[in-house]
């Protein structure tokens, strides 16, 4: 009985943790996540400012789970592309990752824009390198893993060169919105030694 109450407990704390997140999400969306206040936040959920504490220790707090909340919908996508790729396509897996990158740069856009306009600087490099470790990570475990068996080719290096490529074609499609895919597709293949396998 004690053990159902605890779980009922989490799962309530849990959802009221994912409440302040989404809400300090869509305030830094609004107004920039510099103006956004301990009051706004706990005001936009319906709870006190005592109670938010119960959640997070202040703010920076609050700004690293909406950075993660933004991730985990990236990763999520990467996971789904990845479960309907075709094995061994690594020509269609360039063209993929090519519309994916564009796709998660215009869907994360308006976020990333407002950390930028806002001053944020600090925090937007901090969720670039947050969101290209993780997705390193995803990659690393998962398509390269594939791909060494498969070919028979070891890899070293991999999360290093998969962080500075995803960091890279970032800022390149930031930078140049109108470059072209192919362009893209060929630096990726490039950084990662694939043109053998096209």
């Amino acid at each position: 009985m004690a053990e159902t109450a605890r779980t009922t407990m989490s799962t309530i704390g849990d959802a009221r943790r994912a409440q302040i997140v989404q809400a300090a999400r869509t305030i830094c969306l609004e107004k920039g996540f510099s103006k956004i206040t301990i009051s706004d936040i706990a005001e936009r959920v319906g709870m006190t400012r005592s109670l938010f504490y119960h959640y997070f220790q202040d703010k920076n707090q609050v700004a690293d789970a909406v950075l993660d909340d933004v991730i985990n919908e990236v990763i999520a996508r990467l996971e789904e592309w990845n479960e309907h790729r075709e094995t061994g396509n690594i020509s269609k897996a360039l063209d993929d990752v090519v519309r994916l990158t564009r796709s998660l740069i215009a869907d994360e856009g308006p976020f990333s824009q407002r950390l930028i306009e806002d001053g944020n600087a600090g925090l937007y490099l901090k969720f670039i390198d947050r969101a290209a470790d993780r997705i390193s990570d995803y990659l690393c475990s998962s398509t390269v893993r594939e791909f060494e068996q498969r070919h028979g080719m070891p890899i070293t290096n991999e999360h290093e060169t998969f962080y500075t490529l995803i960091v890279g074609l970032i800022s390149l499609i930031r930078l140049h919105p109108d470059i072209d895919d192919a362009i893209v597709r060929q630096v990726a293949a490039q950084t990662l030694h694939l043109d053998e396998y096209l």
